[in-house]
């Protein structure tokens, strides 16, 4: 029983909420200070006038005579649930709050008039005024002043009222006084209560928002700083790899040198001892290559790759990316054409970084499609005139769809199957994607198992403002 009651209360106290809501303009919403002003008003003027008609109904109850001075009381308490119509009807707040506080005044200098002057059981109601103006203006000093002056003055026109007009005698005995007084001071320790109460939740929903927004502000700083540890982290690693490549790089140079005067001395005639050497001319050649990814990624994530954009011609560019990997796709049977935008000639790019991004997508499509075509197609954007793209499109084995969400990607544990498909650790593939982003570009794969792959490469025509992601970019005429 007893928690039924309190889930009746509770559905109640959520369903007024509601309706409070709807008189809310949107204004006043937006801002939370003035919309719980806002909601203490509406409780304030929706409670109000159901305690307040208390009063003349005690003098009707315990007079048992239709009194015109409690006609006039019971009227101007009940006008206040007009205000909150008029406040959803978009009259100006301030101008309802001083309204509203004038007609409090009259109510409680009315009653107090009429049913005994300084002495009158309604009296404390007049303790209300200050408490609800606070409630209504929150921290707006500016209206103050006009809400004192206007109870002053209140206070001033019904003691000369008093003493100029003495009002009629009350004609009610000592108990019904007494009585009177009771249910005024009930309903106006109710009333204050409940403004109370609502006063408590607001002020503990405020305490309970900046309790949230200073953990969230400790949370922030610790993400900031923990992000900061990961930046210098990260500086560090990418130091130590650039290093190290270049430590590795000293000896391995040498390996693939000597190697290499080995494979033209053709190492005595002995044809074993000539493969061999070939099986580490070839390993020295892949290691040098893995070591110079690994360089090229630690340079770019640590924002210190430098570019040397030059004017080129696009045709020249292409067929110069093309033949570093021509023999390599036609040697597995496939046939290669190439379609570039007659009014598209020159580009602003690194020569070198360009063909190495269009070998990487060549030598994979090479790899990869046996006795098939790959076309090579360059057009500018539509919508963009700063804006070309290379689309490498092969009719190879297709890439799974596991595999093509997390192409560009490094390292991941997760596509160690599809390794050698796409470049060994799948680092050249992540360069070429780093590479773009830095020269204002784009890198991007469509495929279908079975069907083939088209890779996109987008980037500018012309330097203007598109690289922006490097720490040195260099221009020559």
């Amino acid at each position: 029983m007893h928690q039924n009651l309190n889930a009746a209360l509770a559905g109640f106290g959520t369903r007024y909420l509601q309706l409070l809501e709807y008189f809310i303009p949107a204004e006043m919403k937006a801002d939370r200070e003035a919309a719980n002003q806002a909601r203490m008003f509406l409780i304030s003027h929706s409670l109000g006038p159901i305690l307040g008609n208390a009063v003349p109904l005690a003098v009707l109850f315990f007079n048992a005579t239709l009194r015109l001075d409690a006609i006039v009381l019971s009227a101007a308490i009940t006008a206040f649930w007009v205000f909150p119509f008029l406040l959803k009807a978009g009259v100006n707040y301030k101008l309802l709050v001083l309204t509203s506080v004038i007609d409090l005044n009259f109510c409680i200098l009315w009653s107090c008039y009429f049913y005994g002057g300084v002495a009158s059981p309604t009296l404390p109601w007049l303790l209300i005024i200050p408490i609800l103006s606070l409630f209504y203006i929150g921290g707006q000093r500016q209206m103050q002043p006009s809400l004192l002056a206007i109870s002053a003055s209140a206070f001033a026109i019904f003691l000369e009222t008093y003493h100029a007009l003495p009002p009629p005698p009350m004609n009610m005995p000592p108990y019904a006084v007494v009585g009177l007084g009771l249910v005024s001071t009930a309903a106006a320790i109710g009333y204050v209560a409940t403004m109370a109460i609502y006063y408590a939740r607001i002020f503990d929903a405020g305490m309970a928002l900046e309790t949230e927004v200073l953990r969230r502000r400790e949370t922030s700083e610790e993400l900031r700083a923990a992000i900061a540890d990961a930046d210098r982290a990260s500086s560090a690693r990418a130091e130590f790899l650039a290093r190290m490549s270049h430590e590795l790089k000293t000896p391995l140079n040498a390996v693939i040198g000597y190697s290499q005067l080995l494979r033209e001395d053709g190492v005595g005639g002995n044809a074993a001892a000539l493969q061999d050497v070939n099986r580490i001319y070839d390993a020295g050649q892949y290691l040098l290559r893995l070591i110079n990814m690994i360089l090229d990624l630690s340079k770019l994530e640590a924002g210190r790759m430098q570019f040397d954009i030059r004017t080129h011609d696009l045709r020249r560019s292409v067929e110069l990316a093309v033949d570093d990997k021509r023999a390599a796709i036609e040697e597995a049977g496939n046939t290669i054409v190439i379609d570039l935008d007659p009014e598209l000639t020159d580009i602003d790019v690194d020569l070198s970084r360009f063909r190495q991004v269009l070998g990487t997508v060549l030598e994979n499509a090479g790899q990869y499609t046996k006795g098939g075509l790959i076309a090579v197609i360059v057009r500018r954007l539509v919508g963009e005139a700063n804006k070309f793209a290379v689309r490498i499109t092969d009719t190879g084995t297709g890439i799974e769809p596991a595999v093509l969400a997390t192409l560009f990607e490094a390292f991941l544990a997760e596509r160690d199957a599809a390794g050698g498909r796409f470049g060994g650790t799948g680092t050249s593939l992540t360069i070429a994607d780093r590479l773009c982003k830095a020269m204002g570009g784009t890198i991007r794969a469509e495929s279908m198992v079975g069907i083939g792959s088209t890779f996109t490469i987008t980037l500018p025509v012309s330097l203007a403002d598109d690289v922006t992601d490097v720490t040195d970019v260099r221009k020559a005429a």
